[in-house]
């Protein structure tokens, strides 16, 4: 049930995007995130399924779905398949 962030770039301070690899187990999710506004990201969804929480509103996602949101939305992301799920998410301007 553990989950997994990778970095897929480095250098975040000369950079416009951080583009990160979340690996999220059976049954796990990902913690709570909200970020201050004007930051926004783009979720891709490489393998299972995923339930992403976004403020008051939840998606169904499965293999190549993909969702751009608001990131200062409170917001989850929890497996709800039966094997590891993998996202790319993207955030601009990064964040940490």
């Amino acid at each position: 049930n553990k989950t997994a962030s990778e970095m897929l770039s480095s250098n975040f301070v000369n950079k416009k995007m951080m583009p990160v690899l979340i690996k999220i187990g059976k049954s796990g999710r990902t913690h709570n995130e909200e970020t201050k506004n004007g930051v926004e990201k783009f979720i891709y969804v490489i393998d299972g399924k995923v339930e992403a929480n976004i403020g008051e509103n939840k998606y169904d996602l499965v293999k190549s779905d993909s969702l751009y949101f608001e990131s200062s939305l409170p917001h989850y992301f929890r497996n709800t398949g039966s094997t590891e799920a993998r996202l790319i998410s993207v955030i601009t301007p990064p964040v940490i």
